[in-house]
């Protein structure tokens, strides 16, 4: 599963531009999983805010190996190259990218308080 996470948390970057913060990638990654039915990270809701060690952890791991920076609340994707073959050959991975380009597509020019506002009205 961690492999997933991190394949679909890099693309998910990638698709921003390679680079948002960790707020919106959060929110973001929420709706995906919960509009996918999916649920690749546990998820809790903590003053109306999703958190999820998983999410967390996953970030984390991709900052240690080199893959994204985190600065400030920002996560962004460096020029270190990802084995995506761990990738590919998922069919969940399959399933979960279109889930990731169509959130990612209707919601990028959103701030966090406007992706708030749309999980408390459609998500949640």
């Amino acid at each position: 599963m961690e492999d997933l996470r991190r394949c679909v948390l890099l693309d998910m970057v990638r698709m921003l531009n390679g680079s948002c913060s960790i707020d919106k990638l959060a929110l973001l990654m929420y709706m995906v999983d919960k509009l996918s039915g999916y649920f690749i990270f546990n998820w809790s809701i903590e003053d109306y805010m999703p958190i999820s060690q998983d999410f967390l952890d996953t970030i984390e791991n991709l900052r240690r190996g080199g893959y994204l920076d985190v600065n400030n609340g920002r996560v962004t994707i460096t020029t270190l190259p990802f084995d995506v073959s761990t990738c590919g050959n998922n069919w969940l991975y399959s399933r979960l990218i279109s889930y990731v380009s169509e959130v990612v597509s209707k919601y990028r020019d959103k701030d966090v308080h406007e992706l708030l506002g749309e999980i408390a009205d459609t998500v949640i």
